[in-house]
């Protein structure tokens, strides 16, 4: 038992066993209201196939520009391979997603670095705190676009060292491509301070003009614009339009959108509040401050490659006031590549300290399933639900004892831990549905029974929440329609700024997420006629009117 124990085989396969649950159990349980982009993302898959449309998407029926197609394809794919319009669906793409990442960068790492510290990076990208405890549940298109991103960052070491540009450019111009349609801009832009990185690298600036690199160019085009090309079939005249929103989703949260001081105020807390992020494994950054650590760490070639292609690209995020964590995957191997070097090359004694930090906070969260027993009326609705907390509290006592005997192994010893801790995640958190998204919830299944038979639609402009939205819609197996003026016998959905007694009928008042505005549900009432009292927001006015989303705009003007 001790040599199966000491073997780093046993803990890698433990490892790759476990994520599977970890990732899996309840996935679909969480209701879709916690995040606005999963639910858009949703409800333009839903309106694809309730319209069969696939190469323009639309929102509430109107074009929608604001993100290319190609993870809403995904979603279609999902909600077909499981028939139903479920969570669990939406979320899946996120799963298989997670799977390949951690299969590209053992892939990728391993000749370069050696297997064991290839294992290491996976283990701490997969199990970072915003990664496995956030966005591995939800559906969004983040770490599709980070494996995508990462993929060329090491695609540029690989072949570049190999001199093989033909393949090199091919290669990474077509990951752009497909990132491109996921995204839009940031692939290309990656891809433009990535060429940079490598001529930086090896010194030789003529690679920045490599005939191939133009070659490549046209891998990019090709695919990209023959989507255009059947696009502008469906929605006629539409391009300019799709490349403006294109252009403003990547050049949103820059210094010309908050000013001068918020992004030098960024530049300051950026570093800081991402390592709370991506903790616990960020504690290691203090190793970097080891004697000779960082000259140690430049003296090896792919980790020198791997600082510049870092420094040269975080930059597009670092100087970016309002950008999300999850924009920050693709950068994790390289980081976390860096980081755990770092934890070898330092001495012994500052080695075990860490060791000692992380250890503490093991033993710590070992106490966590605890709360079952003191909180019994908030876990009563989760099956066996102590002997689910006493079996994650004791395989977390059991790892803590291993990671304090097996010193070289205590890395990824927790990287296992944490996966242990994702599964009573699972049991006693994800299903909890935070109060207003149960009451978003039922009161969208409660419009689903009142309009049941007739004609519904939202009255411009829309504050309904496109979880809201993607409810009803795959409810009632139609799109949930946006209308300038109401007509009698039909059911709107409006909001209180545009209610008025003496000209509806009101069924229901509800709340929705993202803002304290309220919403009825109501009907014309006889000999009564209503305009929209505010004008339709068209979607080509969006340049003009974009404005975050508080409490006085609509949802449809929002997006991440």
């Amino acid at each position: 038992m001790q040599r199966t124990l000491s073997s780093p085989k046993f803990w890698y396969l433990l490892f790759a066993v476990l994520l599977l649950p970890a990732l899996l159990i309840n996935l679909g349980t969480h209701h879709i209201f916690v995040h606005t982009d999963e639910s858009r993302r949703a409800l333009v898959a839903l309106e694809m196939i309730l319209k069969n449309e696939y190469l323009a998407p639309t929102l509430n029926g109107e074009f929608y520009y604001e993100k290319p197609p190609l993870f809403n394809w995904l979603i279609v794919l999902s909600f077909k391979a499981f028939g139903a319009y479920s969570n669990f669906a939406v979320r899946f793409p996120v799963f298989l997603f997670v799977l390949t990442y951690a299969f590209l960068i053992h892939r990728l790492l391993r000749p370069v670095i050696g297997n064991a510290k290839a294992w290491l990076v996976l283990m701490l990208t997969v199990t970072s705190g915003r990664m496995l405890f956030y966005d591995s549940f939800l559906g969004l298109m983040d770490i599709g676009l980070g494996l995508l991103v990462f993929t060329n960052f090491m695609l540029f070491y690989r072949l570049g060292r190999q001199r093989r540009y033909f393949l090199l450019f091919v290669s990474t111009y077509a990951l752009v491509a497909v990132g491109y349609l996921m995204k839009g801009l940031p692939s290309v832009v990656f891809q433009f301070f990535t060429i940079l990185a490598w001529a930086a690298h090896t010194r030789d600036w003529k690679f920045i003009f490599h005939k191939f690199n133009f070659l490549g160019t046209l891998v990019f085009i090709i695919p990209v614009g023959l989507y255009y090309y059947f696009y502008e079939k469906v929605n006629p005249d539409s391009l300019l339009t799709v490349f403006e929103y294109t252009w403003h989703q990547s050049s949103q949260r820059t210094v010309t959108e908050y000013g001068i001081w918020d992004t030098v105020l960024n530049i300051f807390i950026f570093p800081f509040e991402n390592l709370y992020h991506f903790a616990p494994w960020t504690l290691l950054t203090a190793c970097l401050f080891g004697k000779g650590v960082v000259r140690k760490i430049w003296a090896s070639d792919f980790h020198r490659y791997a600082i510049i292609a870092f420094a040269l690209n975080i930059w597009v995020y670092w100087t970016a006031p309002g950008v999300h964590p999850r924009y920050l995957f693709m950068f994790l191997p390289l980081f976390f590549a860096v980081l755990s070097e770092a934890y070898f090359l330092q001495a012994d004694r500052l080695r075990r300290a860490t060791d000692y930090i992380l250890g503490g906070v093991m033993a710590a969260v070992c106490l966590a399933p605890v709360a079952v027993v003191f909180l019994p009326e908030k876990f009563a609705s989760v099956p066996n639900s102590a002997l689910i907390a006493g079996g994650v509290a004791a395989a977390g006592v059991l790892l803590t004892l291993a990671y304090f005997k097996l010193q070289p192994l205590r890395l990824v010893i927790l990287a296992v831990f944490l996966l242990v801790l994702r599964i009573g995640f699972n049991f006693f958190i994800l299903p909890e549905k935070s109060s207003r998204g149960k009451a978003n919830a039922a009161s969208a299944e409660a419009v689903i029974e009142i309009t049941a038979g007739s004609p519904l639609y939202v009255l411009s402009p829309s504050y309904c929440h496109d979880a809201t939205t993607f409810t009803v819609s795959k409810a009632r197996g139609e799109v949930l329609r946006i209308r300038d003026r109401a007509e009698p016998d039909v059911f709107y959905i409006i909001h209180d700024g545009a209610y008025d007694p003496e000209v509806f009928h009101s069924y229901l008042e509800f709340g929705t997420s993202g803002t304290d505005r309220r919403l009825h549900l109501v009907q014309l009432l006889d000999g009564a006629e209503a305009l929209t009292p505010v004008r339709k927001v068209e979607v080509n006015d969006y340049l003009t009117q974009l404005l975050p989303l508080n409490q006085n705009k609509p949802h449809e003007r929002r997006e991440k």
